[in-house]
């Protein structure tokens, strides 16, 4: 229904709006992605495709966002629901596509940013993060595993009044899910790669793999090496192992237990050898997460792995001068031999919030925790359509900014002093967007 109205809509000498623009840029995103689909399966189904990714951009519903029985009432109208439920399954079952061409199309994607980054002599930054798919009341699903529940952590946090909180931790079934981002700093994130997986069944997959798998395509498709942006959870010799093998650079958040080699000081846990560097410069720093101004002060030396004595690292060391926090380390392969490049360093990783916050979007904002799917290759193909509207906000955030402001402004005005200082979050222009979509849905659909 899209489809055919927006050709209709071009065909007439109508004045440009907000719905046809966004329509025309949703044409022109997944062009190249429904010439793949129309190579292997049938026109119809392109078209539902088309018709689902703009419905999912359009109905917002934590809850229900993603249920095929609610998305079937925008397909042809909410009288013939079922019949639009039916189209969408038959898509989403078709044995001739896989999720693995949106995740080569995100890939193409990634590559030809990574190209145009270089050519304008900026960074590029992969931030690697891991989180989880939460299906608390499903049980018989495809490739359920267990999976740690941060929401009943989140829950379960003892508050004053209230007693004899759960103790350990909780789990529930559901998803393991890895997400690589590409940014540089103080740019906006795009998506290079999604991968859900499992750690039980037919479908099990280890998660070394998919490090793997990633960091070989990298190195086979572009000539210089790339910055991993990882956390904690990467911090291990296996990890390092990789990164070096496939000639990465890399900043990674250290683990304050784990062994480093001075060349005066020789091997010491890491929290141990930062005792011995006081800080050579101090900056106050805005901490996004907390929403406050901190006073920290930085230090870097050089060690080295003590399986990998030949691969020269540095070590980060960051401290907040007031000891609101615990010291920071940061090991990275990239050169460090002034402040200005430890400062780098440190800024980049901290960009890896803008992972942390793509997770919290597609959880909360595009409901990814609700489709009732029973197959896991369905499920998967439903889960790469929501990343790639995910990814389509992000181009209009970076591609079309001067229509931003025209979105926020027309479908999802607000008034007061803390709206007009604020910065806008991307709920919002998800919000405006969806308004425009469904203005003009509710005109055309009859």
């Amino acid at each position: 229904m899209f489809k055919i109205v927006q050709q209709s809509n071009s065909n007439s000498a109508t004045k440009p709006s907000a719905s046809t623009f966004l329509l025309s840029r949703v044409e022109q995103y997944t062009r190249r992605i429904c010439q793949d689909l129309d190579a292997q399966i049938d026109k119809r189904l392109v078209s539902t495709f088309f018709d689902l990714f703009n419905i999912i951009l359009m109905f917002r519903n934590r809850a229900m966002g993603l249920l095929l029985s609610e998305l079937g009432g925008y397909i042809v109208g909410f009288k013939q629901a079922p019949a639009g439920t039916k189209r969408i399954s038959n898509l989403l079952r078709s044995k001739r596509w896989s999720s693995e061409l949106i995740d080569a199309h995100l890939f193409a994607q990634a590559k030809a940013r990574i190209e145009q980054l270089f050519l304008q002599g900026k960074r590029p930054l992969m931030l690697w993060d891991d989180s989880r798919v939460e299906k608390h009341e499903s049980w018989v699903a495809e490739g359920l595993c267990s999976v740690f529940s941060s929401k009943g952590q989140r829950l379960t946090r003892i508050r004053r009044g209230f007693f004899n909180p759960p103790v350990g931790r909780i789990c529930v079934p559901g998803f393991q899910w890895t997400g690589v981002f590409l940014s540089h700093l103080g740019g906006i994130p795009s998506v290079c790669q999604m991968t859900w997986w499992t750690s039980r069944g037919k479908f099990k997959e280890d998660p070394d793999n998919i490090i793997y798998r990633l960091l070989r395509k990298l190195h086979q498709h572009i000539d210089q090496a790339l910055v991993h942006v990882l956390d904690r959870g990467y911090a291990n010799e296996k990890m390092l192992c990789y990164l070096f093998r496939f000639k990465q650079a890399f900043i990674i958040r250290w683990k304050q237990n784990h062994l480093l080699v001075h060349p005066d000081k020789g091997c010491k846990k890491t929290h141990l050898l930062a005792r011995s560097f006081k800080g050579r410069a101090s900056k106050i720093v805005r901490d996004k997460a907390r929403q406050k101004d901190k006073c920290i002060s930085i230090d870097w030396a050089p060690v080295n792995h003590p399986e990998y004595p030949d691969n020269q690292l540095f070590l980060v060391i960051v401290r907040d001068k007031h000891n609101f926090n615990s010291p920071m380390y940061l090991i990275t392969s990239l050169p460090i031999s002034k402040p200005s490049q430890a400062w780098e360093v440190f800024f980049s990783y901290m960009h890896r919030w803008e992972a942390e916050q793509g997770f919290r979007f597609l959880k909360s904002e595009m409901g990814l925790e609700s489709p009732r799917l029973w197959f896991w290759d369905n499920r998967m193909k439903l889960m790469a359509i929501v990343t790639l509207v995910y990814d389509f906000l992000l181009t209009i955030m970076r591609n079309w900014k001067d229509w931003v402001p025209i979105f926020l402004r027309n479908w999802a005005h607000r008034t007061g002093k803390r709206y007009r200082e604020a910065s806008i979050p991307l709920y919002r222009l998800r919000m405006a967007i969806a308004n425009c979509l469904f203005y003009w849905w509710a005109q055309n659909s009859g």
